[in-house]
């Protein structure tokens, strides 16, 4: 079973890598000048902060997208559909909590093999995470 849930996140990130790297404009960007941000200062918790930055670390972008609305990059390739986590909590498989997400990341849906277990991540990293896809849904 790990060894499945290995490789079907290895074919994921694959796939991914494939779909990244063949789309968008083949034409050199034009360069431009830095533009100082005005962007505000992160208002996130540290501990969010370090969510996110799991979040794209592992890929889940890819799939669920840089908001969660589940419109990643290889979204359009799987079926099912990954996660938007602005759906309403009758949609998610184990809800939209904490504990929830958590169980998720721990065990993977079994009905759908591409969302496969990021328990090799661990328990304090995997909290992170939840929180943050949390965040996701609540912002």
């Amino acid at each position: 079973m790990k060894t499945r849930a290995i490789l079907i996140s290895l074919f994921v990130s694959i796939l991914s890598l494939t779909f990244l790297t063949n789309c968008g404009d083949k034409e050199k960007p034009k360069e431009e000048a830095p533009v100082a941000s005005t962007a505000p200062a992160s208002t996130l918790s540290p501990e969010i902060e370090e969510g996110k930055k799991l979040f794209l670390e592992n890929g889940c972008n890819t799939c669920h997208g840089e908001t969660g609305a589940g419109d990643g990059p290889a979204a359009a390739s799987l079926n099912p559909k990954p996660r938007n986590y602005k759906a309403p909590a009758n949609q998610w498989k184990n809800g939209p909590t904490e504990a929830g997400v958590l169980k998720t990341l721990n065990n993977g849906i079994p009905s759908n093999p591409v969302m496969a277990s990021y328990k090799f991540l661990g328990d304090e990293k995997l909290k992170k995470v939840a929180k943050y896809v949390v965040y996701l849904n609540q912002n």
